[in-house]
């Protein structure tokens, strides 16, 4: 039997049968939430499927209303949204630059009471500070540009979607429908960042650092310090050509050669735990 990795794919839009290639879908198996053809009913796979079967042109109006609601959320909810929070996003940013300005300012002002040995710290204190705006900056700036390709690709698929409603078949309709299922409508909140907090010290006589302050540095903002040199977890050799990686979070990582059909799953220690065979080369693979 062949593996899910290797049942040929339908492509969105394409009324022929992925089996029967010279057939027309005209079915929807419900079971398998797949388009079929005549052939594949009494095929093995779906003779146990027949209750669930539905004519595609029975579900072209329920499917096309999933469509139109999508477009109604998208141009009244949605994209207003995503708008609203790129500005909120551009706003919060000025905000801490400004804060940052006020503090490298408090940061010098602070120095000319000190002493001239305390110039070192402070201008270590002044560096520490370019380096968390650039970390807050680098956070936002992030944020905006997910939320900017959200807005692309919502844009996109509101103008594919109305074409769709105009002159698509009942298979883009079909497809149309499945492929806003799989999609995250949930808009992710502007990062609230704590900014970094300077107190000019009051004592003169106490420790050099008392005298030029506390810098208190968020949480958040220390993962984005970058390190001297990077810290080698595992080594390893690899018997195959590698033309990309693909890390996954728990420490392993995805592997394929342009050249053959496969990707394999590494762990730390190079051993091959997953392979997944594909019915083409593999150009590139992203996670």
């Amino acid at each position: 039997m062949a593996s899910i990795a290797q049942l040929p794919i339908r492509s969105k839009g394409n009324s022929k049968c992925s089996i029967h290639k010279e057939k027309d879908v005209v079915f929807v198996c419900q079971e398998c939430e797949n388009l079929i053809c005549t052939t594949c009913c009494l095929s093995e796979n779906h003779k146990n499927h027949i209750d669930s079967l539905r004519e595609l042109s029975e579900i072209k109006t329920e499917k096309t209303n999933t469509i139109v609601d999508f477009v109604n959320d998208t141009e009244k909810v949605n994209i207003p949204k995503l708008n609203q929070e790129i500005i909120s996003s551009r706003t919060k940013m000025s905000t801490y630059k400004t804060h940052y300005e006020n503090l490298r300012k408090n940061i010098i002002e602070n120095n000319i009471q000190c002493k001239l040995e305390l110039d070192k710290l402070t201008e270590d204190y002044i560096s520490l500070c370019h380096t968390m705006e650039a970390a807050t900056t680098d956070i936002i700036q992030t944020h905006i540009t997910d939320l900017e390709r959200r807005l692309d690709t919502l844009r996109n698929l509101l103008s594919e979607y109305k074409q769709t409603l105009q002159i698509g078949t009942a298979v883009l309709v079909y497809d149309s429908v499945s492929e806003i299922q799989e999609m995250d409508s949930t808009i992710p909140p502007t990062p609230d960042i704590d900014m970094a907090e300077f107190t000019p010290g009051k004592d003169r006589q106490s420790l050099l650092k008392q005298a030029v302050g506390n810098i208190i540095i968020p949480d958040e903002l220390l993962r984005y310090t970058i390190p001297d040199s990077p810290t080698v977890m595992s080594e390893f050799t690899y018997p195959d050509d590698i033309t990309s990686i693909c890390l996954t979070s728990d420490g392993r990582a995805w592997l394929c050669d342009c050249s053959n059909d496969t990707v394999n799953l590494i762990n730390t220690k190079g051993q091959v735990i997953q392979t997944i065979q594909h019915n083409s080369d593999i150009q590139d693979i992203s996670l």
